[in-house]
């Protein structure tokens, strides 16, 4: 193999390389699960939910809210985006995140 061949190869494996690590952020989610993208407007401990604009989201339990907002560092009037499950009535977090889109609001 001539040193063309040799780049041209090394080319394609370091785009590919750059290409598969752009998308080691992607969340695997369970079947079902909705999104929605807003502001955080209330956290309220007492009723293990947090207020994304007028609609109320759900945690299992305290300690899960209690892990997933601390260690996201989420805290009120902050873009997020919040993945989650119908429950009957109540709509339950399967994950949130801090939005890093600039045309949210």
């Amino acid at each position: 193999m001539n040193s063309g061949n040799i780049f041209k190869i090394l080319s394609l494996v370091v785009v590919a390389v750059a290409f598969g690590c752009s998308f080691v952020s992607a969340i695997a989610l369970p079947e079902g699960t909705d999104s929605v993208a807003g502001v955080v407007t209330e956290i309220n401990p007492k009723d293990v939910s947090i207020r994304i604009n007028t609609e109320s989201y759900y945690f299992k339990d305290a300690s899960v809210m209690d892990t997933m907002l601390t260690a996201r560092k989420i805290s009120t009037n902050q873009k997020v985006i919040v993945f989650y499950k119908k429950d009957g009535i109540k709509k339950l977090v399967v994950n949130i995140e801090i939005s890093k889109r600039k045309d949210l609001y």
